[in-house]
């Protein structure tokens, strides 16, 4: 196969991109710590955590209104 251009980077873009490396399973929260359950854990942990700010919006509905 001829090339079209003298750019060395025309070889790299008629190679097959290379799959890289396959993810390894996390392994889940152990129970009774705070981020049993959560999909994040393993991976970043940013607090305040999403899982707060449910549980306040769920604490704020069933409060009962002044």
């Amino acid at each position: 196969m001829s090339l079209f251009t003298k750019n060395p980077l025309e070889r790299l873009m008629m190679q097959r991109p290379y799959p890289g490396k396959e993810e390894t399973p996390r392994t889940p929260a152990p129970e009774g710590h705070f981020c049993c359950g959560c999909s994040r854990y393993g991976t970043v942990c940013l607090r305040p955590c999403y899982r707060d700010t449910d549980l306040r919006e769920k604490l704020r509905a069933k409060a009962p209104e002044r």
